[in-house]
């Protein structure tokens, strides 16, 4: 038990050593070089802008009665708030209600570009079907489910909403975003359900806790860049629950900073995790309430579990029930109506910054229940940007995870938007547009400054890997005057060889100024035709 632990952990803590792709492509990068391909324009619109509160912490909350129906109509004064007992003042207060029928129709959403163009504040769905844990069976009845409560909706959804499954090897984005229904019934239809044999295999829990973490992690880097807020609702079990007394005293650390550093990044990202298990058998530790949801009293005092990361999230874990069509038409409405209030923490963050802050919300009319974010770890919030690289120029572990994460699969990330065009069909050369605002732009010797790491993937229609390029672009950019807000559009371009079989080109940007990244991907051919794994579906 306790080699399996160790394994786990250090599995964990090197976030995801089986995607190393990015160590290989940079291993002959040792300094930043000057780009001659890139060009900066200036847009009408203001467009990306990052916004940073300082000792703000922003909560979602959802409100039921009784009867386990929404409220709405409350106000600020409504609600009394607490932070570890201590009373808190809310700053800012706003109502989040589902969107009418006519404002859907006019806004429908297929892509992640659309969403941030359309509908930037808008609440999502994310879908993730887990294969990392759960058994053949219990894969098809999640499927069914799905399916089922799809079956119950309009054809075009509340929100827009993303299907993702996840193995243990690889994340598979199966739609992006879109309010189509059709759409995301038949990309389930088309996706092959996973049969991996490591699934019930307790020798693997290290690969399975390496995978759901990173899985999160991944999710919370590529969405990033949207703020509207983010239902993610697992189907599975997640990873194994480890247990402290299981972990190497050596290992103890490092195991509470990735908990604390991935609920830190939830939060920034504004996601809100459900667990739904579709086996309906074996509930987890803790209370449960009147509505199958389990309450646990402490969410990381004697283990770490994928049911305690979703309760601190102001999420819930559901098991023991058969109707997970409802369970998941349940949380989907908990991200469609609720309210968004913040406060300034009256404790400094430096006061035991390691500590975990409880957060309680509850309100004047005693018959109704709030549920939200369970608290948050300050240390996180304070720690700084990992270096891109250590004094020997060999790149830093979180440097490999972002870079790896990005590269592989479908998976849009939003960090920096990304916009791929090739001018001219004949062109040999892909360019790249990004907004200069969201790439962490410094002053410079009267300049501003920024370096980039550009990533370009180019794949055969089966997904295998024919050409890889990466780049470090240092960007400089002449200052603005006075007060003028950053609108500029930066340029840069990666050639494609047209003597290979491309079928799609993977371009990741990361920001080595604040870590922000943006990947996407240029199809050469029509998507629905790829045999790529990536897609998780079967081609047209």
């Amino acid at each position: 038990m306790h080699s399996r632990s160790r394994a786990a952990i250090t599995g964990l803590s090197c976030l995801l050593t089986f995607l190393l792709l990015a160590g290989s492509i940079y291993a002959r990068q040792e300094s930043p070089q000057q780009s001659s391909a890139t060009s900066v324009t200036q847009s009408e619109e203001q467009g990306y802008r990052l916004k940073v509160q300082s000792q703000i912490v922003q909560l979602d909350v959802v409100v039921r009665n009784r009867k386990g129906d929404l409220v709405h109509g409350l106000h600020a004064d409504d609600f009394t708030v607490t932070e570890d007992g201590s009373p808190q003042k809310i700053v800012s207060f706003d109502e989040t209600s589902p969107t009418s029928a006519n404002e859907r129709d006019r806004s429908n959403i297929d892509s992640t570009a659309d969403l941030d163009r359309r509908a930037p504040d808008a609440p999502v769905t994310i879908i993730v079907l887990d294969e990392v844990t759960a058994k053949f069976e219990d894969q098809y009845f999640a499927r069914y489910s799905l399916d089922k409560y799809l079956s119950q909706q309009g054809e075009v959804l509340d929100q827009p909403t993303t299907l993702i499954a996840r193995t243990i090897d690889r994340t598979m984005v199966l739609t992006d975003y879109t309010t189509s229904k059709k759409k995301i019934q038949d990309a389930l239809n088309r996706h092959f359900v996973g049969n991996d044999w490591r699934v019930d295999n307790p020798n693997f829990n290290d690969a399975q806790l390496s995978a759901s973490f990173a899985s999160l992690l991944e999710v919370a880097k590529a969405t990033e860049g949207h703020p509207g807020h983010k239902n993610l609702i697992w189907i599975g079990r997640g990873f194994p629950t480890v247990q402290w007394e299981d972990v190497q005293s050596e290992q103890v650390d490092k195991l509470k900073k990735a908990v604390s550093d991935c609920i830190e990044l939830l939060r920034q990202a504004r996601i809100t995790l459900y667990v739904i298990d579709p086996e309906g058998v074996q509930a987890p530790s803790g209370t449960i309430d009147e509505n199958g949801m389990t309450v646990l009293l402490d969410p990381f005092d004697q283990s770490v579990s994928f049911d305690s990361l979703a309760q601190t999230t102001g999420g819930a874990s559901m098991h023991g029930r058969n109707d997970v069509d409802h369970l998941i038409g349940y949380a989907v409405s908990n991200g469609e109506s609720f309210y968004t209030l913040s406060y300034r923490p009256s404790t400094p963050a430096t006061v035991d910054p390691t500590k975990f802050r409880t957060i309680r919300v509850t309100l004047r009319d005693n018959a109704l229940t709030a549920t939200n974010r369970e608290g948050y770890y300050p240390a996180a919030e304070q720690t700084p940007l990992a270096p891109f690289a250590n004094p020997k120029g060999k790149l830093t572990d979180n440097t490999v995870f972002d870079l790896a994460s990005a590269s592989t699969g479908l998976m849009v990330f939003d960090g920096i938007p990304l916009t791929l065009s090739r001018q001219r069909t004949l062109t040999n050369e892909l360019e790249i547009s990004f907004p200069a605002s969201a790439i962490g732009l410094e002053p410079s010797d009267g300049k501003l400054k920024a370096d980039i790491t550009l990533i370009a993937l180019s794949f055969d229609r089966n997904g295998k890997v024919l050409a890889k390029d990466g780049r470090i672009i240092s960007l400089h950019l002449a200052d603005l005057p006075g007060d003028q807000p950053e609108s500029r559009t930066v340029h840069v371009t990666t050639p494609l060889n047209s003597a290979l079989p491309i079928a799609r080109v993977r371009i990741v940007i990361r920001s080595n100024s604040n870590g922000k990244t943006g990947a996407d991907n240029f199809f050469v051919i029509d998507r629905s035709t790829l045999k790529d794994r990536a897609t998780g579906v079967k081609p047209h």
